[in-house]
């Protein structure tokens, strides 16, 4: 089914799908076939496309071994907070 539009497109850009076009080929066949091309390679271009990394997976620590690991957590950062504490002076 096709569906008229109101499409505002630039003067030269009208002319160059005038030129394409031809005597024998509508205007609207034109740019509707540039568009099913465009579609379509952009299609090809998502499918080659990698997929994106999922995320890491979150590990979950109860009861004394997420005491520990919290523990160790800041530990490992005091040293890090003392020496851009100094650094700032």
């Amino acid at each position: 089914m096709r569906i008229r539009i109101p499409l505002i497109i630039e003067e030269s850009l009208i002319k160059q799908i005038d030129e394409i076009a031809g005597e024998k080929h509508r205007r609207a066949a034109t740019i509707e076939t540039a568009l099913r091309e465009y579609i379509a390679r952009q299609a090809r271009k998502a499918k080659a496309a990698p997929p994106p990394p999922e995320p890491a997976a979150k590990t979950v620590v109860r009861g004394a071994a997420a005491s520990a690991a919290k523990s160790a957590a800041r530990a490992s950062a005091a040293p890090a907070a003392k020496a851009v504490a100094r650094a700032k002076r």
